[in-house]
C-alpha cells in the first residue's frame, strides 16, 4: 500500500469502458481484522445511504473502534 497509515482501501473506477473495483489491505492485518473493518465500512455506507441496506443497520457511529 502507498501509505503506512492506510489499513483498508476500496476503490471503484473506470478502466477501458468497464467499472472495476479493488480492495487493498495492510499486510499487518489478520483476516479477522480485515473482515471486521470491511463490515464496519459497510455499516457506515448503510448509514450514509439507508436505502441501500434497508433493514441491515441497527445503529452506527462514525468511528471504527479498536477490535477487542
Amino acid at each position: 500500500m502507498v501509505e503506512d497509515c492506510i489499513l483498508v482501501e476500496a476503490k471503484v473506477s473506470r478502466s477501458k469502458g468497464e467499472i472495476v473495483y479493488s480492495v487493498d489491505c495492510s499486510s499487518e492485518l489478520t483476516n479477522e481484522e480485515f473482515e471486521y473493518y470491511l463490515e464496519e465500512i459497510i455499516k457506515g455506507i448503510c448509514n450514509w445511504k439507508p436505502g441501500v441496506c434497508q433493514e441491515r443497520v441497527k445503529s452506527i457511529k462514525g468511528k471504527i473502534s479498536k477490535k477487542k
